[in-house]
């Protein structure tokens, strides 16, 4: 192995980091943490999702592209960024349940050509990896905390090419490991949330806010019992780095998020109320949102004891922060549009 990729990776002056997607939500809040411990990053964003403005453009150790990872045209360029870091987080993805429902042949296409394009530019420079896969590859839930331990479950709905494509690079990455020794990391977060999250993409949180803010009509599916839990986007940060400084975590899943079961009915009374709105809460069959062919979701709970016992890492922001600082957060963005 080359300098470049030692097992042990550290974050600070002399580390050049590439991150995917760095533009996003989660991507930013990583990038802001990189940057506070001095290292130099570069971002590729094709700005599908991600915002230039969730990041400091006058930074002079932060370097951003804007093309697609996994466009044909840009496979050279992703090949020289790649060589020029010391590690790389492939975070960029299509998002959003909506999204993955009603385009799954572009979901799934996209998650499967960026993940190929990084995992062989790794590949072929020996960079270290860290990927961020989703809870989604375990498809409908369980009625108790998720272990990585178990099955991956999947079938043909739409719902599901998210998952199987997230699941097949998974198996790319930790090829990386086994097959060419290359340092290779898999993290499956759970429903990350906070500042920066835009409601465009569909997820809860957002949505929720943005919906009480306007004072409209907060549209719970289901019977609302079923139970996530969230972590705040800087916490999800942190252990997206201690996980990359973890040998012992090297080529196996390894569960991101937070603690808190919160019912999703409960969370929309919880942003009504810390909004000070009096929005109406109305309840619908996620069927008659989705269609019928929609894969519902019930109780999707991580055990993090994994990566708590294995680099010491716990959620600091609890879940009443988290939905405080996405409320804050959007009533600023309201204020300056």
């Amino acid at each position: 192995m080359d300098s470049h990729s030692a097992d042990m990776v550290e974050f600070g002056p002399r580390t050049h980091v590439l991150v995917t997607g760095g533009a996003g939500f989660l991507g930013s809040a990583l990038v802001d943490l990189l940057l506070a411990r001095h290292c130099s990053v570069t971002v590729i964003d094709d700005l599908s999702n991600g915002l230039l403005s969730n990041l400091p453009a006058s930074d002079s150790q932060l370097t951003v592209r804007t093309f697609r990872v996994g466009d044909p045209a840009f496979n050279a360029s992703v090949r020289d960024e790649v060589g020029q870091a010391d590690a790389v987080f492939h975070l960029a993805s299509p998002i959003g349940v909506q999204r993955a429902h009603k385009e799954r042949f572009a979901v799934t296409s996209g998650i499967l050509e960026s993940g190929c394009s990084i995992v062989e530019a790794c590949r072929l420079h020996r960079r270290p990896l860290l990927y961020t896969s989703s809870s989604e590859v375990y498809g409908s839930g369980r009625d108790r905390p998720i272990t990585e331990s178990d099955p991956v479950m999947t079938d043909i709905r739409p719902r599901w090419g998210y998952a199987a494509a997230k699941a097949a690079v998974e198996h790319l990455v930790a090829g990386l490991l086994f097959d060419f020794g290359i340092p290779a990391w898999i993290v499956r977060p759970f429903n990350m949330a906070g500042p920066r999250q835009r409601s465009a993409t569909g997820l809860v949180l957002p949505v929720f806010v943005n919906a009480a803010l306007r004072g409209e009509p907060l549209v719970v599916h289901d019977d609302g019992e079923q139970r996530r839990a969230f972590l705040h986007v800087a916490d999800a940060a942190e252990g997206l780095l201690l996980v990359m400084q973890c040998r012992s975590l090297q080529g196996r899943p390894v569960n991101l998020g937070g603690s808190e079961a919160v019912q999703i009915g409960k969370l929309a009374r919880m942003v009504v109320e810390a909004t000070e709105t009096n929005a109406p809460i109305v309840m619908k069959p996620s069927n008659a949102v989705y269609g019928d062919r929609f894969a519902a979701t019930y109780d999707r709970v991580p055990d993090t004891g994994l990566l708590t016992t294995l680099t010491g890492w716990r959620a600091v922001r609890s879940t009443k922060q988290t939905i405080m600082d996405c409320i804050e957060h959007m009533r600023t963005e309201r204020v300056m549009a």
